[in-house]
């Protein structure tokens, strides 16, 4: 990603605007003929010295006016190349060998440059050469340009643009996400990648949006570079969201003052992250054909809660509701699709319970029986395909146990508001106070 030096944005209004490049028009021609001479010039020092390339480089922004374009652009083919050099201690052990043979040979009176080189290089197989161009191949200017990415202009302009946005993440002191309409299976891989990176968060579902409050790296007291490093990794994972907004309090320049940063699909943003962990096998659709046939009576749709047991995020896969007295159900699949978070998913729930969440487990995961009976919930085994009856069984038998909240099913009547009556109105009628005995 992008340093904050290399950020290019303007402030308007106290809102920070980075200065995107444009993919299309007349303008874009010139940014992606840019980018194709940087692509070009990393292909052409492939096997040579990371000096060189870097040399090249400076000599290609000298005198630009927006060399931080440039800057920018070549950072990320940088952080996308392989570079290999000598450790630094083989390094140290090489110069040792040839230092120690230079000194014997001057004492002996018989030095001799390419003979102490081939001779040191004889042990390792190499030639003289090849000792010589690695005795400092520690050094960052003398490692080699071992391979370099095979990326297309418009690749590398929309990684640019994505970076100009990671930047200005870097300064968050919050961020404020809401999702939309997002399925379960997206938002447990948004609440994977948030876990992923460390980040503090909160999080509550309000109709189909799920709200995502995180902390911002300059609101902590310590490691704030590693955690905007962290807050800027979470970018990509919210844009494989369908509908999102992000809101951002930044503090960027001089000044240090609070400005407000805001990003949406219409951004136009693209990650190229690899779109893995929102997948549902077709069975939780056929499951859910299955059930409202068998229970007509219940509505099923996926505008689940977002539950947190103790740190562990869970996002149930369906949510069933019962009209008549407005109880409300939820089910998680866990199948071999989901085997790495098996585990720990049953802990959270054995130790903070979900009194309202019935769990189908594949039978392929062979879990034991003393794993499942610390669970508090009820437990569907199965192999192809949940039974549809023994989940509805699962979940009359949770609502019968537990009443339903006090906003579902029929709403009480509002109560009567107290009227207020003023002091002359409780001493009888309106304007005559109330007598206190006789008077003298």
């Amino acid at each position: 990603m992008l340093t904050a030096d290399l950020l290019l944005a303007d402030v308007r209004k106290g809102e920070v605007q980075p200065r995107y490049l444009p993919l299309e028009g007349e303008v874009a021609e010139e940014h992606l003929a840019r980018a194709a001479e940087l692509i070009a010039l990393f292909a052409d020092h492939e096997g040579r010295r990371r000096g060189e390339l870097d040399d090249a480089l400076a000599e290609r922004t000298r005198g630009r006016p927006d060399f931080k374009v440039d800057r920018g652009l070549a950072k990320l083919l940088e952080d996308a190349t392989e570079f290999r050099g000598l450790d630094a201690g083989e390094a140290a052990g090489l110069r040792r060998e040839v230092f120690v043979a230079a000194a014997r040979a001057r004492r002996e009176g018989d030095f001799d440059r390419e003979a102490i080189l081939q001779g040191v290089g004889e042990a390792r197989g190499w030639s003289a050469g090849q000792v010589e161009a690695q005795l400092y191949a520690d050094l960052k200017a003398n490692e080699l340009v071992v391979s370099v990415p095979r990326l297309r202009p418009r690749e590398l302009l929309e990684r640019y643009n994505l970076g100009l946005a990671q930047a200005v993440l870097l300064r968050a002191l919050a961020l404020r996400v809401a999702v939309h309409d997002a399925p379960p299976p997206r938002l447990r891989q948004l609440f994977r990648n948030v876990k992923f990176h460390g980040l503090l968060t909160r999080a509550e579902r309000k109709g189909t949006t799920v709200h995502l409050e995180l902390d911002g790296p300059l609101s902590l007291f310590g490691n704030t570079a590693r955690y905007g490093v962290r807050m800027a990794g979470f970018l990509p994972a919210l844009l494989l969201c369908p509908r999102w907004e992000l809101d951002a309090d930044v503090r960027l320049g001089k000044s240090r003052r609070s400005r407000r940063f805001r990003l949406s699909p219409e951004v136009g943003l693209v990650g190229r992250r690899r779109d893995a962990g929102a997948w549902l096998p077709d069975m939780v659709g056929a499951f859910t054909a299955r059930f409202a046939e068998l229970a007509p009576d219940w509505s099923v749709d996926e505008q689940v809660p977002v539950l947190n047991l103790g740190g562990e995020v869970v996002v149930p896969d369906l949510r069933f509701v019962h009209p008549e007295s407005g109880w409300e159900g939820w089910l998680e699949f866990l199948g071999y699709w989901r085997r790495g978070g098996v585990a720990r998913r049953l802990q959270a729930l054995a130790q903070h319970g979900a009194p309202r969440l019935v769990l189908a487990l594949d039978r392929g995961l062979r879990l034991d029986e003393e794993t499942l009976r610390g669970l508090e919930g009820p437990v569907v085994p199965y192999r192809e395909m949940p039974s549809a009856r023994k989940v509805l069984r699962a979940l009359e038998a949770l609502r019968d146990a537990s009443p339903p909240r006090p906003c579902e099913g029929r709403k009480a009547s509002p109560r009567r508001p107290k009227r207020n009556r003023s002091p002359a109105r409780r001493g009888g009628k309106r304007g005559r106070p109330r007598r206190r005995g006789p008077q003298t």
